[in-house]
């Protein structure tokens, strides 16, 4: 028979090896989840450097190179380039007007080209012309000859109040000065909007009429603009046979070009204002 002391012992022993074990498998645990865990911050620091270091150079991409100072020389060549474009420009639009029924295409035309200048849009100077000359033919002469016509209209009628007196003629001479007020709030507008949009001829003149009434500013430095040579050729006659070779070298489209310095603010805002209306539609 065994002993009751050695069953106790041998119970005792068996217990204290199991307290042994659990001990050394809590110890093995602790060690391989403090390896776990530095395994993982060393993964999570890495990541995080390499997102870092790819936010850094994604950011240096989208950062538009800063553009060195333009020199004196390389301004004033930027400023030759212009005249230089501008007086092709000029030769391309006298050569269309020639037939004289074609200028109102011509200006369609020149006010394509200069439009596109003042937003360095421009491509080959007559290659952009003739293309706008072409597609814009038919419109800008049908407004041309309106024009025509509504000129000719008030010149009968002066040359009426001129030779005839009595009450109609008094009549006349306010209905043309409505006429004259109303042809020259829209004609300034006419062949610049023609050359921006696409439009009924109707739209385009009712168009030009109503955004000169709205924009008294814009209208008032482009009627200016194209007003004061004659002015001034009207005051100092003798200025014409010392300046007319300007006009066929250069100063038409410099004329042009001016207009559309300022037509550039005038169109951003009427399109921000058309795609605030389309956005309210949605």
């Amino acid at each position: 028979m065994i002993r009751k002391e050695n069953v106790i012992v041998s119970k005792k022993k068996n217990s204290q090896k199991k307290e042994v074990q659990k001990e050394v498998q809590k110890e093995v645990q602790k060690e391989v989840q403090k390896e776990v865990q530095k395994e993982i911050k060393e993964e999570v620091k890495a990541v995080e450097e390499t997102a870092a270091e790819v936010a850094k150079t994604s950011k240096f991409d989208e950062e538009p190179e800063k553009e060195e100072p333009k020199t004196v020389g390389q301004r004033f060549l930027s400023k030759f380039n212009i005249f230089g474009d501008l007086f092709v420009l000029n030769v391309c639009f006298f050569a269309t007007c020639i037939p004289l029924f074609t200028i109102g295409a011509s200006i369609t035309a020149l006010y394509t080209v200069t439009n596109k200048m003042v937003r360095n849009e421009e491509g080959p100077i007559t290659q952009t012309y003739f293309k706008a000359f072409k597609s814009n033919f038919k419109q800008a002469t049908a407004i041309w000859f309106i024009d025509i016509l509504c000129v000719l209209f008030v010149a009968f009628q002066m040359g009426y109040y001129q030779t005839h007196e009595g009450d109609f003629s008094k009549f006349l001479f306010i209905f043309m000065g409505m006429e004259f007020v109303i042809m020259a709030f829209a004609f300034p507008l006419q062949f610049p909007l023609l050359a921006r949009y696409e439009n009924t001829i109707g739209r385009i003149m009712l168009n030009s009429l109503l955004l000169a009434l709205n924009n008294l500013s814009v209208w008032f430095r482009m009627f200016f603009i194209w007003l004061f040579p004659f002015a001034l050729y009207y005051m100092k006659p003798n200025w014409i046979m010392y300046t007319w070779f300007l006009w066929g070298m250069v100063l038409t489209a410099l004329l042009a070009y001016a207009c559309s310095m300022f037509l550039r603010t005038f169109f951003d805002k009427i399109e921000a204002e058309e795609d605030e209306k389309t956005e309210a539609g949605k």
